[in-house]
């Protein structure tokens, strides 16, 4: 079983971030809205109908949660958000009928079985251990009826894509915070160790990992 532990950010990572997703969710680019509304549709049909509770991790500033949220089929009895920085998680409180705690990917702050749906958005790509946070969320998803959303950016695609439009080009197209790269193999690789099935969505230039019956004990 992987043990718990925490995973903090990667090194050189800055603590304060807030504003960083205001600027992504609100961009004007016509392309990058085409692209961005595509991705969040896909994002949603993997979501589907929900009623029961909600934990989303690394809820960021909430901005993805609350387009979920907004979904005629998701009506939660609760929702929860965790994120590790805190100036992210006070921006996240704005969100309506959400509870919001600072928390680490690899030691959530919830019982096994804790929900019916949980959501991880753009953060795998972060993460400097990936495998804990994965057996985590796998944790806290009910068993049986409860399903685990997870998205990254497809690269090289997302890469090329912040490329074309001249934005981390030193980087070769790379966000600074983003230490990870997957591509439809390594992301369904990277949920099967943890769920017995996987289903990997294609949203140019993201990928949806939807994931149902987490396994015990491995990892």
């Amino acid at each position: 079983m992987t043990p718990r532990r925490p995973i903090g950010l990667a090194p050189g990572v800055p603590r304060e971030a807030a504003g960083q997703d205001t600027a992504k969710y609100g961009s004007t680019n016509p392309v990058v809205r085409r692209l961005f509304d595509r991705w969040m549709a896909r994002l949603l049909a993997a979501v589907g109908a929900v009623t029961g509770t909600v934990v989303d991790v690394g809820i960021g500033e909430g901005l993805s949660l609350e387009r979920v949220l907004a979904a005629p089929e998701v009506r939660p009895k609760r929702v929860v958000g965790v994120e590790y920085r805190s100036d992210k998680a006070q921006v996240a409180h704005r969100v309506r009928h959400l509870d919001v705690t600072v928390g680490d990917a690899g030691m959530l702050p919830f019982r096994d079985d804790a929900a019916d749906l949980v959501l991880c958005i753009e953060v795998l790509e972060h993460l400097p251990q990936v495998a804990p946070a994965v057996a985590e969320l796998a944790r806290v998803t009910v068993r049986g009826t409860g399903r685990c959303v997870v998205s990254v950016p497809w690269e090289p695609w997302f890469c090329l894509g912040n490329l074309g439009r001249g934005k981390n080009v030193r980087r070769l197209g790379n966000d600074p915070e983003h230490i990870g790269w997957f591509t439809p193999p390594r992301l369904r690789r990277t949920l099967e160790p943890h769920f017995e099935r996987v289903t990997v969505v294609r949203a140019f230039p993201w990928l949806v990992g939807v994931a149902h019956q987490p396994r015990r004990g491995n990892g």
